[in-house]
This record gives structure tokens, sequence and C-alpha cells, in this order.
């Protein structure tokens, strides 16, 4: 009987899903969507007001000494913003959970991840990268949202 009212009650924050989502779910469905090309679902995981924390600069072109990046910035802008290009210039772009750590406490979590990134461009080159990802999510309203990345993504 207690299945079936917990059934009935059960509401899907997240589109794929279960209300009983873990941090680490949220995490590879984030990066599931963003392989599969899904950007409206991997935003859909992110907390309202979600920062990317720009620990290194992704291109080594982008900011020098003189001009420095800023520590954090909108993390759905930058994917709104980013997945649009690499979508256009790639077959295929698949982000890789390899390996998950995540700690809990209360309405806080952490998921540090280990990513593994396979670009293969329009051009018929494909690269591979492995890094580490840090998430930090926070439970709003019976779901885990990520509120911030920090990724050890090495400069091209």
């Amino acid at each position: 009987m207690r299945r079936m009212l917990a059934g009935l009650f059960c509401i899907l924050p997240l589109p794929g899903l279960a209300a009983t989502a873990t941090p680490e779910d949220v995490v590879r469905a984030f990066n599931a969507a963003i392989s599969a090309r899904q950007l409206n679902a991997a935003v859909a995981t992110l907390a309202s007001g979600a920062v990317n924390f720009n620990l290194g600069s992704v291109h080594g072109f982008a900011a020098g000494p003189a001009s420095p990046e800023p520590l954090t910035s909108d993390l759905a802008l930058h994917w709104r913003t980013v997945a649009p290009v690499l979508y256009s210039a790639t077959t295929r772009y698949e982000r890789r959970v390899e390996q998950a750590t995540t700690h809990t406490e209360g309405a806080l979590a952490m998921v540090w991840a280990r990513v593994r990134t396979t670009t293969e461009r329009k051009d018929g080159n494909a690269t591979t990268l492995e890094f580490a990802e840090t998430y930090l999510l926070r439970l709003e309203q019976g779901a885990w949202r990520i509120a911030g990345i920090a990724s050890a993504r090495p400069t091209r």
C-alpha cells in the first residue's frame, strides 16, 4: 500500500530523472544530455543562478595575465553559448562520467567526477580528453540541482 501511495504522489522534477535521483544521477544526466545534444534537458538539471567556476582558461589564447577571466560566470549561459558552436563543428561530442565520488550533507552535495570527452570533428579528426570536474549541488524542492561546476579540463 505504501508503494502504491508513494507512486501516486511521485513528482518527476527533471525530464528523465526520478524524484529520488541522487546527486550523482543528476551529474550523469547532465553529461548524457550534453552528449545527446539535448541542451534544454541539460540546463533543466541546473539550479537557478548556477555558476561556472573559471579556474583556468579553456583556450590558451582566451585570456592572459593582463586580462584574467572572471572567477565565475553564468553556467546556463555558458552552455547555451558553447553547445551550439560545439554541435555545429562536430559529428559527435560525448561527455562520459567514468568515475564519481559523492558527499552529501543535508541540502548540499558535492560530486567529484572523472570525465572523459570524445570529440569527433566534421573534418574527421577525433580528440579524447580525461579530466576532473567538481559539481556542487543543492536540494531544491526535493530535487537535486547543479549549483556550480569547476573543471580541471586542460587548456587547448
